[in-house]
């Protein structure tokens, strides 16, 4: 009996397929959006009423806008000023202004009274990368109207793709 050794060589190939769905995602990050401002009896409240108004802190909130499809950043008053008194503050007598040129802001350049329904602050039909936008606030006052007491607003920002 012979024997022949033999190597068998053979190629052996497969593939594989893979397969990612990307949705349209955004997020926005608020920081520091909760302010308390205080009127104290001394000049500085005294002197925020004879100008007409109490600016809010600067870069509060700020707002970051992070997207990868087309986006818009919109801003609202969710409920409207609390009853203080039986005085109704009106709702346009929070102001409000992005202080950052981030790009893509189309209003908001200067201090502009804020609504119950949406307001556009940015928008683009490009994604973005945390794009910062640095706001401030005003509160307009006068001395016939706004009563002592502890007045609060609820403001809802909102990013969405479009």
């Amino acid at each position: 009996m012979i024997f022949t050794s033999s190597i068998f060589a053979a190629d052996n190939n497969d593939t594989a397929a893979l397969t990612m769905d990307i949705p349209s995602i955004c997020k926005l990050t608020v920081k520091r959006a909760d302010q308390s401002i205080n009127l104290l009896q001394d000049a500085s409240g005294e002197a925020a009423y004879e100008a007409g108004y109490v600016d809010g802190a600067i870069a509060r909130p700020t707002l970051t806008v992070d997207s990868n499809t087309s986006w818009k950043l919109s801003v609202k008053i969710s409920s409207d000023w609390n009853n203080v008194n039986g005085y109704q503050k009106a709702t346009g007598d929070l102001k409000f202004k992005v202080t950052s040129s981030s790009g893509k802001q189309t209003s908001f350049t200067d201090f502009l009274p804020l609504a119950l329904t949406d307001q556009e602050i940015a928008s683009s039909s490009d994604g973005i990368g945390s794009s910062v936008y640095n706001c401030q606030y005003r509160i307009l006052l006068g001395w016939e109207k706004d009563k002592p007491g502890a007045y609060n607003i609820i403001i809802v920002y909102t990013l969405a793709t479009k």
